[in-house]
């Protein structure tokens, strides 16, 4: 069920189809603590408005800010890095 209009949810889609990070991009802007904010907001947005979700939308609000706040950094993936160790 949605309050939304059509045109309301496919905005919403757009924004977050813009604002995530691409795949061929993501270990360059993984560690931006704005384009990840940026899309966990975004994704936060699509939880509320298109699926009534209003966990999922919490928990994307509040890594968001954790992103901003600096207490979710980028870590190194272990495949990338030879100073760690894959699991």
């Amino acid at each position: 069920m949605t309050y939304w209009d059509k045109e309301t949810i496919m905005l919403v889609q757009r924004v977050h189809d813009n604002l995530k990070i691409d795949h061929s991009k993501w270990h360059k802007d993984k560690g931006n603590k704005y384009k990840r904010s940026a899309e966990l907001i975004a994704a936060g947005l699509c939880q509320l408005i298109i699926s009534c979700n209003e966990n999922e939308t919490i928990e994307c609000i509040e890594e968001s800010i954790k992103w901003l706040n600096e207490t979710n950094v980028d870590q190194p993936c272990p495949s990338k890095n030879h100073l760690f160790k894959a699991n």
